[in-house]
C-alpha cells in the first residue's frame, strides 16, 4: 500500500499539532510535543520507538481513547476535536478496533462471546435480539479467519497467549472498523507465535484492505509495514515509506 502523500489521496485520519501532557508528582510531563501524522486508507503504519517515547499515548489520542491538550483529530476531512466523551465512545465502537498487548478479554465469557461484545454494545439490549443471529454469524466467520473455529466455546484461561490475541483481533474486527489500532500486539508472545500473529494481521490488510496503525518497539516488525514513523521524546524524528528506512537498534 502507498502512503497518503505518495498516493495523492487525502488521508483517512490525521492528527494535527497533537500535544499531550500529564501531571506527575506536581510536575508536568510532556508526552506529545506537537505531532503531525496522517494515515492513508488501506495502509499499515508502524509507530516505532523506545518505551516512554509517547507512542502508546499517540495511539490513544488518534483512537479517541484520550483527548489531546492541543491539536486536532481529522477523520475523512472532518475535525472531530470537539466530540464529547459519549460521542467519542460511539465513534470508537463504530469505526475503530483495538488490539492490546495483554488481550483484555473478559474471563467469564467464551471466546465467541468476547468477539461479540462490540456488537452487543453497538446495538444495545433492545436491538440486540433482532441482530443477534447476524452478529453471531459474523463472529463465527471471524473465528474461522483467525483459525479458532474449534475454540469458540473455550474461555480465555483455556487458551494460549497466541490464541487469546487472535480472539482479541477477531473482537476488534467484529464491527467492521475503518481502523485497527494495535498496541504492541506481539510484545507478550514468543517468537513463532508473534510471527503467526503478524502474518494474520498482514493477511487482513492484503485480503481485506484493513487499515492499521501498529505501535511497536520492534524495528523488525516495523520494517514490514508500509510506512514507519519513528517517535523520539514525543516528537516525530522520521516518517518514511518502509523501503527508505534503515533498521534502528532499540532498547
Amino acid at each position: 500500500m502507498n502512503s497518503a502523500n505518495a498516493s495523492g489521496q487525502a488521508p483517512l485520519l490525521e492528527g494535527r499539532g497533537l500535544v499531550k501532557n500529564y501531571k506527575v508528582g506536581g510536575q508536568t510531563l510532556e508526552v506529545l510535543r506537537g505531532v503531525d501524522i496522517a494515515v492513508a486508507e488501506g495502509e499499515i503504519l508502524a509507530i516505532l520507538g523506545t518505551s516512554g517515547c509517547g507512542k502508546s499515548t499517540l495511539l490513544h489520542v488518534l483512537g479517541w481513547l484520550d483527548k489531546p491538550d492541543q491539536g486536532s483529530i481529522v477523520f475523512r476531512g472532518r475535525d472531530h476535536s470537539d466530540l464529547g466523551a459519549a460521542e467519542r465512545a460511539h465513534m470508537r465502537n463504530q469505526i475503530m478496533g483495538f488490539v492490546f498487548q495483554f488481550y483484555h478479554l473478559l474471563p467469564e465469557l467464551s471466546a465467541l462471546e468476547n468477539v461479540l461484545m462490540p456488537a452487543m454494545i453497538q446495538h444495545g439490549p433492545l436491538a440486540w435480539h433482532r441482530q443477534k443471529k447476524a452478529e453471531r454469524d459474523r463472529a463465527r466467520e471471524l473465528m474461522a479467519i483467525v483459525g479458532l473455529t474449534t475454540r469458540a466455546k473455550h474461555r480465555p484461561r483455556q487458551l494460549s497467549g497466541g490464541e487469546r490475541q487472535r480472539v482479541a483481533i477477531a473482537r476488534a474486527l467484529q464491527n467492521r472498523p475503518s481502523f485497527l489500532f494495535c498496541d504492541e500486539p506481539t510484545g507478550n508472545l514468543d517468537g513463532q507465535t508473534a510471527e503467526d500473529v503478524r502474518h494474520l494481521l498482514w493477511g487482513l490488510n492484503e485480503e481485506h484492505g484493513q487499515t492499521m496503525v501498529i505501535v511497536t518497539h520492534d524495528a523488525k516488525l516495523a520494517a514490514q509495514a508500509d510506512r514507519v514513523v519513528h517517535l523520539v521524546d514525543g516528537r516525530i524524528a522520521t516518517d518514511h515509506d518502509v523501503d527508505l528506512v534503515e533498521e534502528v537498534a532499540l532498547d
